[in-house]
């Protein structure tokens, strides 16, 4: 007997046995790069079959993941509002870069939740630009910000990719405004 199946049936069939054989070597204490060498897939998708599985994530272990999952299309990287933009970028040192622009100003710097797995996002500006002035500082803040939340823990990778789609970038943007105020030439 044959059975004919469409494409899409096939490739619910290959997720669905690659879910279960890392599921499986997850709850038997591998992690994600023992999984990644063992079975010879990307760690990017390990973390993408296992992104509804029930894990609990606290702050170290969510810095650990930060990097595979940045990397990948899970997280937006660019978000526009009415009149601002910010990009963000994976960068080297293991640090989330951000490049803000609105009409008035610009200010780039780094902000990478979870840094040395503590439940806290500080936030350091490098670059800041009045664009109306055309004055600018080439500096390191000393202002030692951090956004107002950091979840300290989550009960699967997706929620932590929710968190970083749509928490992270409005925290951020709060304490981008914040420290323009504090930066600015006025």
């Amino acid at each position: 007997m044959k059975y004919i199946i469409t494409e899409s049936q096939y490739d619910h069939l290959f997720t669905d046995k690659n879910y279960r054989l890392v599921a499986s070597m997850w709850d038997n204490g591998m992690d994600t790069s023992d999984i990644a060498e063992f079975t010879g897939l990307r760690e990017s998708s390990i973390i993408y079959l296992l992104r509804e599985k029930q894990i609990d994530i606290n702050c170290s272990f969510a810095d650990t993941l930060l990097q595979t999952l940045f990397i990948t299309s899970l997280i937006d990287k660019n978000f526009h509002g009415e009149n601002e933009t910010l990009r963000l970028a994976w960068a080297f040192g293991g640090m989330i870069s951000f490049d803000y622009e609105d009409p008035n100003y610009v200010l780039r710097g780094v902000s990478t939740p979870y840094w040395n797995g503590e439940c806290i996002t500080p936030v350091d500006s490098y670059y800041f630009e009045d664009k109306k002035t055309g004055e600018y500082e080439d500096e390191n803040d000393k202002l030692e910000m951090s956004t107002d939340y950091t979840p300290s823990s989550y009960n699967s990778i997706q929620e932590f990719i929710d968190f970083l789609n749509n928490e992270y970038p409005k925290e951020l943007v709060r304490t981008i405004r914040k420290i323009i105020k504090k930066r600015s030439f006025n």
